[in-house]
């Protein structure tokens, strides 16, 4: 077997081009402004290219001190369609200073969010994000010391509440008073909210909000309990239809369950809009665009808080500070107007 190559070096790259290593390390790491000539840089490129010569990551960060990596810790974001936003976004927000993201999905694996963090740790990674696809309450989460920490969709329980790390949450409650005030803007005054079928967070600030705002306007809030699914709003819409003086207005506590709604109004012969408007939330990709008609929802602003939360890292790493400041910041949940919300029908 014939040995493999050998890797090539800064040396063989300033052989190529006739120039000395230090101008090959001024060229390759952009150091060249009023220090080297264009047509000195060219040669570099060009024998670097040739020779397929690429910087020691490890080189570079023994000099620096960092690694220029950045510690994804996830639950089930990176195996999942949803909540995936968040990540691409913190990702190209790395991307675009030069960092790497290493992704531990804790649903690939037998381990804690400690067990991650210290794997990662040894991987040498400047700064971690903990990030969960449903909004949680967890434990602090207990990192080896000099790491920075940010959370994403999850944020600290209890006692610990003081100590937490800045942390980027949706504001559920905020979206949903705004759904159900689109619905009394449109006129509805007979207006369900299909909620979920657990405590959750999201259950219980969506609900707090949709309660307020109704009360707000003077309206009587009804919460009928589905679940999360396609065929939990089906159910429990078709029941509400079936009523002697059924809703006009109908808000969701997810896209999906808000298609069950649409699917159960089709059944009984309920126009949307026209009898009956609908709004979810979530505005889930390749999903409420699609709904015929198409749905109007709350969207969860994952991208924006994926990129805050990358920002804010990278802010602590570069010591200027945490964007938002430490503790809880809460990104708007903005309304996605579509098709399905209407005027309120007559009588």
């Amino acid at each position: 077997m014939s040995p493999s190559p050998r890797r090539p070096t800064s040396a063989d790259v300033a052989a190529r081009a006739g120039v000395s290593r230090a101008t090959v390390s001024m060229v390759l790491n952009g150091r060249v402004e009023g220090t080297v000539a264009p047509a000195t840089q060219q040669r570099v490129l060009a024998a670097a290219a040739e020779l397929g010569y690429t910087r020691s990551a490890l080189a570079i960060s023994l000099k620096e001190r960092r690694s220029r990596t950045i510690g994804l810790i996830t639950d089930e974001i990176a195996t999942s369609p949803f909540a995936g936003r968040m990540a691409r976004a913190a990702s190209m927000i790395a991307a675009q200073h030069d960092y790497l993201v290493i992704t531990v999905d804790l649903s690939l694996r037998d381990h804690t969010v400690e067990d991650a963090a210290r794997l990662l740790a040894e991987r040498q990674v400047d700064g971690l994000i903990y990030a969960t696809m449903g909004r949680v309450r967890v434990p602090l989460p207990d990192v080896p010391p000099g790491i920075p920490l940010v959370l994403l969709n999850c944020e600290v329980e209890g006692d610990e509440e003081a100590a937490a790390p800045p942390t980027f949450l949706p504001d559920d409650y905020g979206g949903a008073r705004r759904a159900a005030r689109r619905l009394v803007e449109t006129g509805h005054r007979r207006i369900a909210m299909l909620s979920g079928d657990d405590r959750s967070l999201g259950v219980v600030e969506r609900e707090a909000g949709f309660r307020d705002e109704l009360a707000t306007a003077g309206i009587e809030p009804r919460v009928a309990p589905a679940g999360w699914q396609i065929d939990d709003g089906y159910r429990v819409a078709a029941r509400l239809l079936a009523e002697p003086e059924p809703p006009t207005g109908m808000f969701c506590i997810r896209d999906r369950v808000a298609a069950g709604a649409l699917h159960a109004a089709t059944a009984a012969g309920v126009s949307v809009p026209g009898d009956l408007s609908v709004i979810g939330f979530d505005d889930e990709d390749f999903f409420a665009e699609r709904l015929v008609p198409k749905l109007t929802t709350i969207a969860l602003p994952h991208e924006e808080m994926g990129r805050l939360a990358m920002a804010a890292l990278l802010a602590r790493l570069a010591g200027d500070g945490v964007v938002g400041g430490e503790g809880v910041e809460v990104v708007e949940c903005p309304l996605v107007e579509r098709d399905s919300v209407g005027s309120a029908p007559e009588g």
